[in-house]
């Protein structure tokens, strides 16, 4: 494994950090938001997540309130992942996706992935600020970053024992009551 813990975001955001970009794997289907119908159903031992590719003159916060609307109707709590193609410990976490400990750490979740080098202008005006990648937000309806975050820096090695709890902690402590039940 990686010894490298979490990837600062914020110096390789401000120099454009992109050579040798490759996508990140993901044991769930990954869909872009364009073909993620609002009720998308996953296996559920599944982990969940979409893919935003950014398009010329999106609107990142009328995608974020549009996966929110179908993380709730699918019975699901939407969450903004902040990763990099580059990034070696995001990597790292997708392909660990199918282990059962990740798949009861993301549990419920509904993750929306966001590539940082692709919608930089965008995430700090919609609250997502972050010192490390890959980070995790609870969003809101406006799809808006809220509550606190947890990135990389919050385990060691990125293998599932160590990343696991502390994600299921985060999930189950702070997202889960940032985001409204499903009525």
């Amino acid at each position: 494994m990686s010894s490298l813990r979490f990837v600062t975001s914020a110096a390789l955001i401000l120099t454009g950090v992109t050579a040798g970009a490759q996508a990140p794997t993901s044991q769930a289907a990954a869909q872009p938001a364009a073909t993620a119908p609002a009720g998308d159903t996953v296996a559920s031992d599944a982990v969940h997540t979409v893919d935003i590719t950014a398009k010329p003159n999106d609107d990142l916060a009328k995608i974020l309130q549009s996966q929110y609307a179908a993380a709730i109707k699918a019975g699901r709590t939407p969450v903004v992942e902040l990763g990099a193609t580059w990034c070696g410990p995001c990597k790292e976490l997708a392909a660990s996706l199918g282990d059962a400990r990740m798949k009861d750490a993301f549990a419920g979740m509904y993750i929306v992935r966001l590539d940082i080098d692709q919608w930089k202008e965008k995430l700090a005006p919609l609250g997502f600020k972050t010192d490390g990648i890959p980070a995790f937000f609870p969003i809101d309806e406006t799809g808006k970053a809220i509550g606190p975050e947890i990135d990389g820096g919050a385990w060691g090695d990125n293998i599932p024992e160590n990343m696991a709890p502390p994600l299921k902690k985060f999930f189950t402590a702070n997202v889960h009551k940032a985001v409204p039940e499903k009525k």
